[in-house]
């Protein structure tokens, strides 16, 4: 039922995320960060890869917190 649950299953508004490579510090778990939300993956994404993100659709920004010592 994963694709059909919602509010009514505890925390269903939270998911995780993980970046490892070469240049990514190594910081384990984030737990002390300000809401970063999904909207934030892409353009966090097209950071790694060296590209300048731009959409049309309201984005947030990268997430520096997962990213830089």
């Amino acid at each position: 039922k994963w694709g059909s649950h919602g509010a009514s299953v505890p925390n269903a508004q939270n998911v995780w995320a993980a970046i490892i490579g070469p240049d990514t510090p190594p910081k384990g778990e984030i737990v002390d960060s300000k809401t970063i939300y999904t909207n934030q993956i892409a353009a966090t994404i097209a950071y790694l890869l060296g590209f300048d993100y731009k959409t049309n659709r309201k984005h947030g920004p990268v997430i520096r917190e997962m990213i830089s010592n």
